[in-house]
């Protein structure tokens, strides 16, 4: 009895080592994976590039374009609106297109007025002399003096030119003057700001064109921060 169980035992062994060995023989679920990856790379692969062509171009959103000057930047949301206070214009200033937005009011002689943050281009008038791009920094200050005599005198105020650094507008050389105004009576003055961030900056437009101004200064209850988002949205047609 015993050596017919093993026998027995024997052919069931040999029986199952032929089933494994069959089995063995068999694809396995390890090959669709493969192809399944391998796919998924290649959709991904082709995709991309099809969808790239097919979205559409980044918008800048609303924008003030000056065709005077060949300078565009970006339109702020409210309460800034289009259009450069025309009372910033004087026989040295001069500016095409702009926006604004006001920060509140002030008392000068007895007359009530809106005071603006302001953003305005125009031309570099000829009172500047201006031969080249080497003249740049020069008259940037020279225009951000021009800028302080012109617009802040009416305030008891400290104004300061903060930085001077070179930088480019689509590929023009350009130059920005930044600077700082303080009021250090703006509580007995009734001011609603006690300080204005801003920027002049001259972008050279070549041989034969006079250069763009671009002129921002922005109180700092609206958010002194969009002197350099502005300045940063500059942009000079090629025409």
């Amino acid at each position: 009895m015993l050596w017919l169980l093993t026998l027995v035992t024997t052919g069931v062994l040999l029986l199952i080592a032929g089933f494994v060995r069959e089995i063995s023989k068999t694809p396995t679920a390890a090959r669709p994976a493969a192809l399944t990856k391998t796919a998924h790379a290649a959709r991904h692969a082709t995709a991309s590039p099809a969808l790239r062509r097919k979205a559409p171009p980044t918008s800048r959103g609303p924008e003030i374009t000056d065709a005077s000057s060949g300078l565009s930047y970006q339109l702020l949301s409210s309460p800034w609106r289009r259009g450069c206070p025309g009372i910033l214009d004087t026989s040295t200033l001069s500016w095409s297109a702009g926006e604004h937005a006001v920060a509140g009011q002030v008392n000068l002689g007895g007359t009530v007025f809106d005071w603006h943050g302001n953003a305005c281009s125009g031309r570099l008038g000829r009172q500047f002399a201006y031969s080249g791009p080497n003249d740049l920094e020069l008259v940037s200050i020279d225009v951000a003096d021009a800028v302080g005599g012109a617009y802040y005198s009416g305030l008891q105020h400290e104004g300061a030119i903060d930085s001077s650094s070179s930088m480019l507008v689509s590929g023009h050389q350009a130059w920005m003057a930044t600077f700082l105004v303080t009021y250090p009576d703006a509580a007995s003055e009734g001011l609603a700001w006690t300080s204005e961030a801003g920027a002049v900056v001259i972008v050279d437009r070549g041989a034969g064109h006079a250069p763009a101004v671009f002129y921002v200064s922005v109180p700092n209850n609206l958010g002194t921060a969009d002197v350099a988002t502005l300045v940063s949205s500059l942009q000079l047609s090629s025409g």
